[in-house]
């Protein structure tokens, strides 16, 4: 989308109503939907702001201290807005056992960690179908990749997780050999390594694939994933942005 202004827009900015109006309605459009497009400048907005400066950046908290939550004239938020493939905002896909991957969180009504960007949405939905066509085909009983938490719907701060706060991590619910999904750790009998070898390998071939922690000792010297804390009964999926695309 083409969206000029003409002066700053957001904390601290001109905020001359032409420009606030041009870049609430692009981020509406872009799925940033808690805020309205309007001349109206405030809190709300400069979250939105935020939320975007720090998922372009590929930040994985949006921290005050670190994002002015301002548009600049030529500045690269700007840019961003104005590139082909500017992140957007969106409820996670459900899934389906064709396509390799279940998504349990939105059936859960009562955690509402079901949004994130379409870069993640994107690369769980490649993630499942690699996993699919690489695994499931030859081991038909083994578990679906079931996807757990990602974001809460406007983003930022959220009491479950240290981070998920930007739409760039999702959290992986731990296959059993039973074909069932969760209520393990890694040590478990019941856990299936093979499985949960063949969704990280799945998702490390996503071009926008960063990390993956799991506390499973045998993965972690494969060099499939890291040690975190509280990553003994589930995985947890990080992305990195992609190069802009200029407009």
């Amino acid at each position: 989308m083409a969206i000029t202004i003409g002066s700053s827009v957001g904390r601290n900015g001109t905020n001359h109503p032409d420009d606030v109006l041009a870049v609430k309605t692009r981020l509406v459009e872009l799925g940033f939907q808690f805020i309205k497009a309007d001349a109206e400048m405030g809190p709300s907005t400069i979250k939105a702001i935020r939320l975007f400066q720090a998922i372009k950046g590929g930040l994985t908290k949006v921290d005050p201290q670190q994002l002015d939550g301002r548009v600049d004239v030529n500045g690269d938020t700007l840019k961003w807005l104005q590139a082909n493939n500017a992140p957007r905002w969106m409820l996670m896909p459900a899934g389906s056992k064709a396509e390799g991957f279940i998504n349990d969180n939105l059936a859960d009504l009562g955690d509402k960690h079901d949004f994130g960007t379409n870069w993640m949405a994107d690369t769980l939905s490649a993630t499942g179908a690699t996993y699919r066509d690489e695994h499931l085909t030859s081991h038909p009983a083994a578990a679906l990749l079931h996807i757990n938490d990602t974001s809460l719907p406007e983003g930022g701060d959220t009491t479950a997780h240290k981070e998920h706060e930007t739409g760039l991590q999702s959290d992986i619910r731990l296959p059993n050999k039973d074909g069932s999904v969760g209520g393990i750790e890694v040590g478990a009998d019941a856990y299936d390594r093979n499985a949960m070898r063949a969704m990280i390998k799945a998702f490390l071939e996503q071009k926008l694939a960063r990390r993956v922690f799991l506390n499973d000792p045998a993965l972690i010297s494969q060099g499939l994933c890291h040690h975190a804390g509280g990553h003994d009964n589930h995985a947890h999926f990080e992305i990195k942005p992609p190069a802009r695309e200029e407009s």
